[in-house]
């Protein structure tokens, strides 16, 4: 097994970079809460309130995530052997259902008011609060959104997500509201309440599938085709094949196993001492800190027309070409041949 770490001076960077994201998204999206029911409370705006109501999440998943980005940068120990990583899954996973659990209450508030109407009040100061505060949520969203994908950390990610899509609700609150206050048809106000809390609840459905299939340790094609990647560039002479590739994402640290068949004439030691390059070429150039554990399997002389050692004292059938390795084989449970 290799594993790959960052230098010391590296880790403290991103971990401070990534707790000052959170600070930040925390300051910001407490000042927008108060800022957007004041806009609720001088306009008795239901598509403002539900703006409102999504910023409570804001908040509450802002400080969560401050704790998280603490807890997770902690090393692995006795009690926490793969280490804390995991915890920035769980964090996302509750934002997601916030979000989801905050539109479907925009969508019931809503409803009533349909049906039993309001009167709003002093609509411009209420789009110029609306407007400033969707574009600050814009620019914070994706500020975090980049940090969150640099450092690979899940919690600033979904949280950069939700922000971003608070953006759109925003947009969204204008746009009923111009039409509110240039048709002076009330109604329209929440009617794009529902339907910007029937977005909200579909955004934050899909943070809690995304978050909750890395719990659960799902396969994440897009880390599988990158490590197959890795996987060619590093070919050398003795990969014969490689199959049943497994990552367990814990935060921005992955734990990467494999199978290998290797020619069967070798030894252990030479299996080993030849695995143990080829996982440190492969880990080093990895995106993300993590370790590359290789489990071996004999070749069973059912490779030899895509094995380059030509001096095997056992091959049965003569080399032809080598199979490329491809992303299909890499995340297979058995070798080609194995299922033939």
């Amino acid at each position: 097994m290799t594993i790959n770490d960052q230098s010391k001076e590296q880790t403290i960077q991103a971990n401070q970079e990534r707790k000052f994201a959170s600070m930040l998204s925390l300051v910001v999206g407490f000042l927008l809460l108060i800022f957007k029911f004041y806009a609720y409370h001088i306009t008795n705006s239901q598509s403002i309130f539900s703006d409102a109501l999504e910023s409570i999440v804001n908040v509450v998943a802002a400080i969560i995530t401050v704790i998280v980005i603490i807890v997770a940068a902690k090393p692995a120990d006795d009690d926490h052997p793969y280490g804390h990583g995991k915890i920035e899954s769980m964090a996302s996973t509750f934002e997601g259902g916030a979000i989801l659990l905050a539109g479907i209450l925009i969508v019931i508030q809503a409803v009533q008011v349909f049906f039993h109407g309001s009167q709003l009040e002093q609509l411009d100061s209420g789009l110029i609060i609306v407007a400033a505060a969707g574009i600050a949520n814009g620019l914070l969203g994706w500020f975090i959104f980049l940090r969150g994908k640099k450092h690979h950390s899940e919690a600033l990610k979904s949280s950069g997500l939700h922000l971003m899509s608070d953006t759109l609700t925003s947009v969204g609150v204008l746009v009923g509201l111009f039409m509110v206050k240039f048709t002076g048809l009330s109604w329209i106000d929440p009617v794009a309440a529902i339907v910007f809390g029937c977005l909200l609840a579909y955004t934050g459905g899909r943070i809690l599938y995304r978050s909750g299939n890395i719990l659960i340790d799902g396969y994440d094609i897009d880390t599988l085709k990158i490590i197959t990647e890795l996987f060619e560039k590093h070919y050398r002479p003795g990969v014969i094949q490689i199959h049943f590739t497994r990552v367990i994402r814990s935060g921005n640290y992955h734990h990467i196993d494999c199978h290998m068949v290797l020619p069967e004439f070798w030894t252990v030691l030479e299996s080993h001492v030849f695995s143990e390059k080829f996982e440190q070429a492969v880990i080093l150039d990895y995106p993300v800190d993590g370790e590359l554990h290789i489990h071996h399997d004999p070749c069973r002389r059912s490779f030899c027309e895509s094995c380059e050692i030509l001096d095997c004292p056992i091959r049965k059938d003569p080399f032809k070409h080598r199979n490329k390795l491809t992303f299909e084989e890499v995340r297979a449970p058995m070798a080609a041949e194995q299922i033939k």
